[in-house]
């Protein structure tokens, strides 16, 4: 017997120790639901539950930059030996670091995975949930047997529109200024599976999509693209993932602008709120592990 927890107290737990971490935004919903949407992709365990099994879909605003860069200048910059440019007054740390090479080449990743298991943990020490049983799969994971299309999994579960011309995924508030990071399933009963709770969600600026199209023409030169289509050629083909990978960190400007198009309904005080900093948005687009490093030496200066 799975043990005896409420599937909303799990979620506020969860929802309230996460955003301390950065990750603000937290959906509940069955894992059936994403299991009978797509059928053709590997499923979320179910467990023991039959009707609806609790998968917890997390993802993140601007909030997470803020605690990601805390976290990396204390824990990641300060642990290897950086190039410290001359101008600087600062002195490189001596120290190497080997435990993880995902800690250096992908700290952001890295981070979320430490921070998704910390909570975790922590939550089933507190709540005597020794016997607990739970999956996490992770955005970054692109492994067959824990792959998840996670675009669709989101508007799926009601939390985000997932617009198919530019592939984003766009929020109500929050517009394509978010980041999904995981999803964890626990063996408890979720929400009911129901189009009450569940919606359908509707595009929030169905008015910008000539535009978000003209611009996806744009970049690629015709409209015969596959740029983040939800198929197995994206697990199965490294060469052809790792070329779009590069495809995107040499033209991530143009991508910004797609992300700026899809922003269109949102008025000045919203984006002020909600769209990523410079440095964030680089940072998300290139992965470029410089960037970070002169973050944090300008925050020391």
């Amino acid at each position: 017997m799975p043990p005896s927890i409420h599937w909303e107290e799990i979620t506020k737990l969860i929802s309230a120790r996460l955003y301390t971490l950065g990750f603000d935004s937290v959906k509940a919903f069955p894992a059936q639901r994403y299991n009978e949407k797509l059928s053709t992709y590997s499923p979320l365990p179910t467990f023991s539950q039959t009707n609806s099994t609790l998968s917890i879909l997390v993802g993140n605003t601007k909030h997470l930059w803020t605690e990601f860069l805390k976290y990396y200048s204390t824990e990641i910059f300060t642990n290897y030996t950086y190039e410290i440019p001359p101008s600087s007054n600062h002195c490189a740390s001596s120290t190497t670091y080997s435990e993880d090479s995902d800690k250096k080449q992908n700290p952001l990743d890295y981070y979320t995975r430490i921070s998704i298991t910390k909570v975790i943990k922590e939550i089933i020490l507190l709540k005597n949930l020794a016997n607990l049983n739970y999956d996490i799969r992770y955005t970054f994971d692109l492994d067959k047997k824990k792959f998840v299309a996670f675009q669709i999994l989101a508007e799926n579960a009601s939390f985000a529109y997932y617009n198919r011309i530019c592939y984003l995924n766009v929020h109500k508030e929050f517009g394509p200024w978010i980041g999904l990071r995981a999803v964890i399933t626990f063996d408890i009963e979720g929400p009911l599976n129901s189009l009450q709770l569940f919606p359908e969600l509707k595009n929030p600026f169905p008015e910008g999509d000539e535009n978000l199209e003209r611009k996806i023409q744009e970049i690629y030169g015709t409209k015969d693209h596959n740029y983040h289509q939800q198929d197995n050629r994206m697990i199965t083909d490294e060469n052809k993932s790792d070329t779009k990978s590069e495809e995107i960190k040499e033209q991530w400007h143009k991508f910004v602008e797609l992300r700026d198009i899809a922003s269109g309904f949102m008025d000045k005080e919203l984006l002020e709120k909600y769209r990523y900093s410079k440095d964030q948005i680089e940072y998300h687009y290139t992965n470029n592990i410089e960037l970070l490093n002169r973050i944090v030496l300008n925050n020391k200066n």
